[in-house]
């Protein structure tokens, strides 16, 4: 199945036909779709490749992002209650993502060396 018939599926929120198109899939891409304000409970996003998506206000309550892929994406007012987010999703990103709007950034990026901290031993 093509990116536009998922991403319409889930704007019209018809999940079930989403969840059998997905069923047999390990990698799918959503990458940069506008699904703002929609219900996704029950959405099969385990291995959703959301990279820039824009989840503000989407309700993601118990959804299964496990494997997803989620550099970029927005989640500005999401309800995740009992969301399964990626391993390498920080909290305090999700949290930021969720309360500020700010794109999510993950942990397997490398670390510039202007982000770490480096402390000569005396």
């Amino acid at each position: 199945m093509e990116k536009r018939q998922m991403y319409l599926l889930l704007k019209k929120e018809n999940i079930k036909a989403f969840n059998e198109a997905v069923k047999d899939l390990k990698d799918y891409d959503l990458q940069n779709v506008n699904l703002r304000g929609r219900n996704l409970i029950s959405a099969n996003l385990k291995y959703a490749d959301l990279r820039g998506a824009y989840l503000a206000n989407c309700n993601l309550k118990g959804v299964n992002m496990s494997f997803a892929k989620m550099e970029g994406a927005s989640m500005h007012r999401a309800r995740i209650s009992g969301t399964y987010f990626p391993k390498n999703l920080r909290a305090d990103e999700i949290l930021n993502s969720v309360n500020y709007g700010t794109r999510l950034r993950t942990v397997d990026e490398p670390i510039h060396e202007s982000d770490a901290l480096f402390v000569e031993e005396s």
